[in-house]
């Protein structure tokens, strides 16, 4: 049993080091790898967005990730997230109808995310999230509020260094810059959906919360 865990553990920590190998040299990671690998994982959960540009305008992403976390030091994780741009066309849906068609999209998330720093209240962090989805314009015509034009599959790969420091025990104000690069584009939609990322959030340490609220109410039973 004891041989089984240690080959897990190894093979765990070799994966993460060939993803990181680019961004941070393996002798520094390995050590602190394998101490979090041996430890529980415990399960996450929090809200996700940040802010970009297509076409020189405002774009916010919005959605969330779940996953396990490594001894609060690295943490695997899938996700959901939308696209709302700033961006909208003249979109020929039908030949001699046009609409006014907003650019937008639809993906999930798989990823790796490395505590690189942590001295309470600050934390450095380094995730790198791969996204499967769609990119479309989205329009009304009268009867519907989401008809969809133009839908195309998009692959997208997000690497980004980001923090947060604690405001008190359950919020913090998150920061970061990132790059948005897309590995596979909607040949319908001119617009590419590559940009440069930044983040600026108010951020809900959910669990804290839980822990908190649950701590609570079994000291008070």
């Amino acid at each position: 049993m004891i041989k089984r865990k240690s080959v897990f553990h190894q093979v765990l920590v070799a994966a993460v080091v060939l993803m990181l190998t680019p961004i941070v040299l393996p002798a520094q990671i390995r050590d602190s790898l394998t101490k979090a690998f041996e430890q529980k994982p415990k399960p996450f959960f929090q809200f996700d967005g940040y802010n970009s540009f297509v076409r020189n305008r405002g774009a916010n992403a919005l959605g969330f990730k779940i996953g396990l976390d490594f001894g609060k030091k690295i943490r695997f994780g899938i996700g959901y997230m939308e696209l709302f741009t700033d961006v909208v066309d003249s979109i020929q849906v039908k030949p001699g109808t046009y609409y006014r068609g907003e650019v937008k999209s639809s993906y999930f998330t798989t990823g790796v995310e490395y505590v690189i720093y942590r001295n309470d209240p600050w934390q450095i962090n380094m995730p790198v999230h791969l996204g499967f989805g769609t990119s479309y314009y989205e329009y009304p015509d009268g009867k519907r509020t989401n008809n969809k034009a133009l839908q195309g599959n998009i692959i997208m790969l997000e690497p980004a260094v980001t923090g947060h420091y604690k405001i008190i025990k359950w919020v913090g104000v998150g920061f970061g810059v990132g790059y948005r690069i897309m590995l596979k584009n909607n040949t319908e939609i001119t617009d590419k959906l590559s940009s440069p990322l930044y983040i600026l959030r108010l951020k809900i340490f959910l669990d804290e919360v839980y822990k908190s609220v649950f701590t609570s109410n079994q000291a008070n039973r």
